[in-house]
């Protein structure tokens, strides 16, 4: 049995926990705005100087996406290690989500790396990696497959679900403006997947807060 002293330790914990997780609502806000005024200054540069390297590889819509990327990477992994979690599978499963799309949006292969990490990090190589996490993660959840789905359920409905979900619908959007020919559609695709990562960003934030719990049974 622990003791009033404890628990006050465990209470301040706690606290100090709660207090340094409300950080990252203003730090993914300040991430927004960034954003916000990197995207009207692209358009400035498209649409009136007409300058169109803002879209093109490895220029200043896609370095913020692989950034916006790795700060929804680093939020996952937070939510993912806190202890007391029963939706940690959910968290790991949005770590790995977030890997791919990161794999995605970097050319790893022309980056100065080991063989190693070229092997497993574009390819095949990436598709396996990525096929044996979501495989481990599909047996592990068969393992409590009522639970899982309730939990799914309950995802959903939340607030960190209903983001994820509209950045899914955005991500499909700037997937059409790719396959769509039209003038500047590239341009378009870039701007709908960086607004995409930068809401899957704030539903990050959300779930890191408010861990999802599924309905009591009655």
């Amino acid at each position: 049995m622990l003791g009033p002293s404890s628990v006050r330790v465990h209470t301040k914990k706690d606290l100090k926990g709660v207090a340094n997780l409300k950080l990252l609502t203003p730090l993914a806000m300040l991430t927004e705005s960034v954003i916000i005024l990197a995207i009207v200054w692209s358009g400035y540069s498209v649409f009136i100087l007409k300058d169109f390297e803002v879209f093109g590889e490895n220029h200043l819509l896609e370095n913020l996406q692989a950034l916006t990327l790795l700060a929804v990477l680093a939020v996952y992994m937070v939510s993912m290690l806190q202890s007391r979690r029963s939706d940690r599978l959910l968290c790991v499963f949005f770590v790995w989500l977030t890997v791919g799309f990161l794999l995605r949006e970097i050319d790893i292969d022309e980056l100065n790396l080991s063989a190693f990490l070229v092997q497993w990090g574009s390819g095949s190589g990436r598709n396996l990696l990525l096929a044996l996490a979501f495989g481990t993660m599909v047996i592990s959840a068969l393992m409590r497959l009522r639970f899982y789905i309730g939990l799914a359920k309950q995802f959903l409905v939340s607030k960190p679900g209903v983001m994820t979900l509209a950045s899914g619908v955005l991500l499909i959007v700037g997937d059409i403006c790719e396959k769509v020919s039209f003038t500047h559609h590239v341009f378009f695709e870039e701007v709908f997947e960086l607004i995409a990562y930068a809401v899957l960003l704030r539903a990050a934030t959300l779930l890191v807060r408010y861990p999802v719990e599924p309905k009591a049974a009655i």
